[in-house]
C-alpha cells in the first residue's frame, strides 16, 4: 500500500513539472535574510538554503482565482502542503533540509489577479520530522544577535498521535519552548510552554501533528529530547484551567495516560468520577508527570469507582497513568469508557490571615476534605511582645494519617491533632520568639494500593494572645503580668496526668488570691480543659480551696483583673472514688445530690442524714407550712363561706355558737 502512495505521489509530482511553462525552473538561494517572494506565475520554484539548516515557509497571501489553480509545496519525495481555490494566508511550513521545491500552475483567466507570496528564511536548527526521532537544538549553531524563533514539525505516523518528551536542556530564564498541537503557532492550540525551571514530562498531540518552537535561544543554551507516535486516543493532555475529561478503551494492550499540564499558581482539584477496569489492569495517580514523581493513589478493580477529590500543586500539575490488559471481558467493547472525571483550578489552600483570632475550616467543610491538601494559614504575630497562639478544636474528624499542626518559623511542629475525637483540652502554644506561627493542615497519602480514607475535616477557633500558657506542672499560679493593654484577654488551660500513683485519679486543688472581684475584673473559670467544659459552679459557703471535677482547668482573665490563680494536685485514692472514677470531695457525700453521676457518693449514709434529700432547716419550714395550710383550711375557709351566706355574719367567733333564726 505504501509503495503505491509513493508511486502516485512521485507521477503526481511529475505531472506538475510537464504542466509548467517550458524553461520555467526557477531558483531561490537564501542567505541569512528573510526573503519575501511573490509566485505569480507557473512555473517550477526551487528554493535553497545554506548547508546545514532548514527552510522556513510562511504563507504570507494566497488567494487563486478558479478550481484549477494550484500551489504545492515539496519536501525530498513528500508532497507536504497543497493549494487550490482557497485562501490558505498564514500557513507555516517547514523542510526537513536545506531544500523546498514548489509548483505553482495557474490555469486561465480569473476575475480577480492571483496573490501568491511567500516569506522565506533558513534557519539553523529546527526541520521536519515524521513518525519518530530526536529533536534537538544546540544555541552555538544559531547567528549571533538573532533571537528568531526555531521551528521543529513533527508529524506521527498515520492514524496516531504525536508524543515528545525533553530530556535535557539548559535555559535561562528568558528562553522558552512552546508545543502547539497542529503545524500553526495559534494561541488556541497552545499546549505547553516550559522554560527554565519547568519540569519535563510526555506531552501528546490531539491530532497527527505537533509544532514545537524554541524562542529566544542564544548560543549558551541548547534542548534535547525524542518524539514518537503513539496510539490515538491513549495519551491525553490536559491544558484549559477546567475541564472534563475520560479515557476510551484502546483494543490492544497498552499503557495510557492523562497529563494536566503544570500552572503558575494555585492548585488543580481532580476527581475520577467513573472507573472501569478489568482484572489485572490498574491505575496510577502521580503529583507530576513521571513514575519519579510522588503517587496519590493506586486503582484496581477492586476500587470503588469514584474517588474522593485530589489536590495537587498547580506548578506540579498530575499524571494518571492507566495499564490495561488483552481482557477478553474488556476487549469486547462492553466497557468501552476506562475512566473518566472532572478537573479545575484553584487559589491556593490557606492565606496569610489579618485578624488576630478567627475560626479556621479544612477545605470543602463541611463536606469531605480531599486527599493530597497542604494548606498553610499565617497567623498575625504582634510586633515586640512575647506571643502564644491558643487553638480550640470546635469540630474534627480527619483520618488517622492526615494532620492539623502548628509550627514555627524552622517548621518545627509545636502542636499536632489527628483522628477523629475532639481533644480533651485546648491548645495555648508559646512561639518562643518565632516570628512566624503556620497552622498547617495535611492529607498527604502514603505509598500503597487503592485511595487513602478521607472525613469531614474539621472547624477551629484561633485566637492570638501576649499571655496565657498550657500548664501540667503539679503546683503553680496563674495571674495577668504587667504591662497587658486593658481589654485584652489571657487564656490558660491547667492539666494534671489523670491517673496518680497507687490508681489514685488527680483532679485540681486551686484557691483565689481576692474571690471578691472588683467591678473591673473579669475572669472565667470553666471546669474542664476546653472552652466547652461546664463553668465552675463556685459555693459562696465553701472554704478558700476548690476542687475541680477533672484532672484540667479552663482560666481565663481579662486585664486589668488582678486576680492569682494558685493551684496544686489533689490526688483521690481508690476507696475515694466514684464507681466510675471521678474523685469524690467531701462536700459530696451525703448531701441529697448525685455529685458522682452513679449515687455513689450518696450510698451508706445514715437514716437521719440527708440522704432523704432534707436538711434540717427544711423539716422546719416545711412543717410551718403544714400548720400554716392547717389553719386556713379549718378558720379562714369556713368564715368566708359564713360571711356569703349570712350576711348578719360579723365576727369570727361566731362561727363557735348556735346560730338563731
Amino acid at each position: 500500500m505504501k509503495k503505491e502512495i509513493y508511486i502516485f505521489s512521485v507521477f503526481s509530482l511529475v505531472c506538475s513539472i510537464v504542466h509548467a511553462e517550458s524553461g520555467c525552473n526557477k531558483t531561490v538561494t537564501l542567505s541569512n535574510e528573510t526573503l519575501e517572494v511573490d509566485l505569480i506565475e507557473t512555473c517550477s520554484w526551487v528554493i535553497k538554503s545554506p548547508k546545514s539548516t532548514t527552510i522556513v515557509l510562511q504563507v504570507s497571501s494566497l488567494q487563486l482565482t478558479n478550481s484549477m489553480d494550484s500551489v504545492r509545496v515539496v519536501d525530498g519525495d513528500t508532497l507536504i502542503a497543497s493549494y487550490t481555490d482557497l485562501d490558505q494566508s498564514g500557513d507555516l511550513l517547514v523542510s526537513s533540509n536545506n531544500s523546498l521545491l514548489v509548483l505553482t500552475s495557474y490555469t486561465g483567466k480569473g476575475s480577480s489577479p492571483r496573490i501568491v507570496t511567500v516569506t522565506l528564511k533558513p534557519q539553523a536548527g529546527g526541520g521536519r520530522y515524521t513518525d519518530n526521532g530526536q529533536v534537538k537544538l544546540n544555541g552555538t549553531s544559531l547567528p549571533q544577535n538573532d533571537s528568531s524563533p526555531v521551528y521543529f514539525q513533527l508529524i506521527a505516523t498515520k492514524g496516531q498521535q504525536v508524543q515528545i518528551l525533553l530530556n535535557d536542556s539548559n535555559l535561562t530564564p528568558t528562553p522558552r519552548i512552546a508545543f502547539y498541537d497542529g503545524l500553526k503557532p495559534l494561541p488556541d492550540k497552545l499546549l505547553v510552554e516550559l522554560g527554565t525551571y519547568s519540569q519535563f514530562f510526555p506531552i501528546t498531540s490531539r491530532t497527527g501533528a505537533m509544532l514545537v518552537v524554541g524562542k529566544d535561544i542564544d548560543q549558551q543554551e541548547f534542548f534535547s529530547g525524542f518524539f514518537k507516535s503513539v496510539s490515538s486516543g491513549c495519551d491525553i493532555i490536559l491544558t484549559s484551567a477546567t475541564m472534563s475529561f475520560y479515557m476510551q478503551r484502546p483494543k490492544i494492550e497498552t499503557q495510557c495516560s492523562i497529563v494536566a499540564v503544570p500552572r503558575n499558581k494555585g492548585i488543580t482539584s481532580f476527581r475520577i468520577e467513573s472507573l472501569n477496569l478489568c482484572q489485572n489492569e490498574s491505575v496510577a495517580i502521580y503529583e507530576g508527570h513521571s513514575q519519579y514523581d510522588k503517587r496519590i493513589a493506586m486503582l484496581s478493580n477492586q476500587s470503588s469507582p469514584v474517588t474522593p477529590a485530589i489536590y495537587v500543586r498547580a506548578e506540579k500539575g498530575f499524571l494518571i497513568e492507566v495499564n490495561l490488559k488483552n481482557n477478553s471481558q474488556c476487549s469486547n467493547g462492553t466497557i468501552p469508557i476506562v475512566l473518566s472525571g472532572m478537573y479545575s483550578a484553584r487559589p491556593a489552600c490557606g492565606k496569610t490571615l489579618i485578624s488576630p483570632e478567627g475560626t479556621i475550616t479544612s477545605p470543602e467543610y463541611p463536606n469531605l476534605y480531599p486527599l493530597n491538601a497542604n494548606c498553610k494559614w499565617n497567623l498575625p504575630i504582634p510586633e515586640n511582645s512575647s506571643t502564644f497562639v491558643y487553638v480550640a478544636m470546635e469540630t474534627a474528624a480527619l483520618a488517622s494519617n492526615h494532620t492539623l499542626r502548628l509550627q514555627d518559623d524552622t517548621g518545627t511542629a509545636l502542636w499536632k491533632f489527628s483522628g477523629d475525637h475532639l481533644p480533651s483540652t485546648d491548645a495555648v502554644v508559646n512561639l518562643n520568639e518565632s516570628n512566624i506561627a503556620q497552622l498547617v493542615f495535611d492529607s498527604s497519602t502514603e505509598l500503597g494500593q487503592g485511595v487513602g480514607k478521607v472525613s469531614k475535616g474539621f472547624n477551629v477557633t484561633y485566637k492570638m494572645l501576649r499571655c496565657g500558657g498550657y500548664l501540667t506542672s503539679p503546683k503553680s499560679s496563674i495571674e495577668i503580668p504587667e504591662g497587658i493593654p486593658e481589654g485584652e484577654s489571657c487564656i490558660w488551660v491547667i492539666s494534671l496526668p489523670k491517673s496518680g500513683p497507687n490508681n489514685s485519679t488527680n483532679i485540681v486543688q486551686f484557691s483565689l488570691s481576692h474571690p471578691k472581684l472588683s467591678s473591673n475584673s473579669s475572669i472565667v473559670v470553666l471546669d474542664g480543659g476546653t472552652s466547652k467544659s461546664g463553668v465552675f459552679k463556685f459555693n459562696s459557703k465553701q472554704s478558700q480551696d476548690y476542687l475541680s471535677r477533672t484532672n484540667a482547668l479552663w482560666v481565663k482573665m481579662m486585664a486589668p483583673t488582678k486576680v492569682k490563680l494558685s493551684y496544686n494536685t489533689y490526688s483521690c485514692q481508690k476507696k475515694d472514688q466514684c464507681n466510675n472514677g471521678v474523685c469524690i470531695h467531701p462536700d459530696w457525700i451525703c448531701n441529697g445530690v448525685d455529685d458522682c453521676g452513679d449515687m455513689t457518693d450518696e450510698n451508706n449514709c445514715p437514716i437521719n442524714s440527708s440522704k432523704t434529700g432534707l436538711k434540717t432547716y427544711l423539716v422546719v419550714i416545711i412543717a410551718l407550712m403544714c400548720f400554716a395550710f392547717g389553719v386556713v383550711l379549718t378558720i379562714v375557709i369556713p368564715a368566708v363561706y359564713k360571711r356569703c351566706r349570712y350576711p348578719n355574719y360579723r365576727h369570727l367567733q361566731d362561727l363557735m355558737e348556735p346560730s338563731v333564726t
